[in-house]
């Protein structure tokens, strides 16, 4: 739901880190986008920005305001930072390369509840973010989980699309 609310469609590609739960990757799959795989560093486990930047340099092409794959002719829309054990990827450097490339970013959070970046908490970054409660999490309920986003229009889709898109 997250990655529909971000404006993943459809044939996009979605840059993720190569460490991750299969989960990630299949909520890429489930949204009939292509999940695309970027190496990690040691010292975050998470998406290794250098890598991410030479990458987006050197095979990727602009146009009408989003980024394509010049291999695949794919749209790449959304980065996905995966804060595994509550270590957090290089947000600063992320949110740069957001910029630079327009691409939106998806926090993967399900094990950073309660961690923070420079002081301000995982999963307040991107426009939206996934918590799990899954029976291995910090917080469970043995299964499902919440959407966290600052933006209210977001929050209202989300609740209608999660909660059987009822119609008053």
């Amino acid at each position: 739901i997250s990655l529909l609310l971000a404006g993943v469609e459809k044939g996009d590609e979605v840059l993720l880190p190569t460490l991750t739960f299969i989960a990630t990757a299949n909520a890429v799959s489930y949204c009939k986008a292509i999940p695309h795989f970027i190496d990690c560093t040691r010292d975050t486990l998470g998406i290794d920005c250098n890598k991410l930047s030479k990458y987006l340099e050197e095979n990727t092409e602009s146009r009408d305001g989003y980024i394509y794959n010049k291999k695949t002719g794919r749209r790449i829309s959304i980065i996905v930072p995966v804060h595994i054990f509550g270590h957090s990827a290089d947000m600063d450097e992320l949110q740069q390369l957001s910029q630079n490339y327009n691409l939106q970013i998806v926090e993967d959070a399900a094990e950073s509840l309660g961690s923070l970046y420079k002081g301000k908490p995982l999963g307040s970054f991107g426009m939206v973010a996934a918590l799990s409660f899954n029976g291995n999490k910090i917080v469970t309920t043995g299964g499902g989980g919440a959407i966290l986003t600052n933006n209210k229009e977001l929050a209202k889709r989300a609740k209608h699309v999660t909660s059987t898109a009822k119609q008053p």
